[in-house]
């Protein structure tokens, strides 16, 4: 697949689960329409020399361009797609869109960036692991969390076999949900990710868990 092909589809993707607009009582971002604000569709309009106007007046031509301009180069998906690492790009451009650029540095750490490069499906594992545990971290998560989990879940999955276009996952380990497994057999059926192999360690998992927040048993 060429990088044009990997951006239009990771581009697809996104704005299908973004949908259209909302402007719900709880979002802190106010009206948004293709996951995009009020403020920073004024702002790429300044940008660009054009007058601010409603946000759902927005264009599907400029919508794309946003998503590219503003997420897709900056948040280094572009860069990992050239070097032959589409799923990443994938998820890291998904990541930038939902949390910002301020986000994508808390969940992205130099320590997942190492293991990303040394061990890309490894490191993948890692970061969808602290992606979770930072939508638990949110305000919003007891309104928004179960879809936010349905996305991220269907982003991961989505990214791994993009990662491996023929199904078999050729690695030893894998990081699913923060804990580490040896891996027998590793392959992804029809967008569902299937591993037989020993849990190796239970400490690869965050200090606190998406799945220990849930249920409360941690602090905030």
């Amino acid at each position: 697949m060429t990088r044009a092909g990997v951006a239009r589809q990771a581009l697809d993707l996104v704005l299908a689960l973004e949908g259209g607009c909302s402007d719900h009582a709880n979002d802190p971002g106010g009206l948004t329409c293709y996951g995009i604000t009020q403020g920073v569709y004024d702002s790429w309009r300044h940008e660009h020399g054009l007058e601010p106007q409603p946000v759902n007046k927005i264009t599907h031509e400029e919508v794309e361009q946003i998503y590219l301009e503003r997420y897709w180069e900056p948040s280094g998906a572009a860069d990992w797609d050239s070097r032959g690492h589409p799923g990443i790009a994938l998820y890291l451009f998904d990541t930038s869109v939902q949390h910002g650029h301020a986000g994508l540095g808390e969940i992205v750490t130099p320590q997942i960036y190492e293991l990303l490069r040394d061990h890309p499906l490894l490191g993948l594992g890692y970061m969808h692991a602290e992606r979770m545990a930072f939508y638990t971290s949110l305000r919003a998560w007891p309104t928004f969390g179960r879809g936010w989990m349905r996305r991220v879940a269907r982003v991961y999955r989505e990214a791994v076999r993009l990662e491996h276009p023929d199904g078999q996952l050729r690695v030893e380990r894998l990081n699913l949900n923060g804990v580490e497994w040896g891996v027998d057999i590793a392959r992804v059926v029809r967008q569902t990710l299937w591993v037989r192999g020993p849990r190796i360690s239970k400490e690869a998992a965050p200090p606190c868990g998406w799945w220990a927040r849930l249920l409360g048993r941690c602090g905030r």
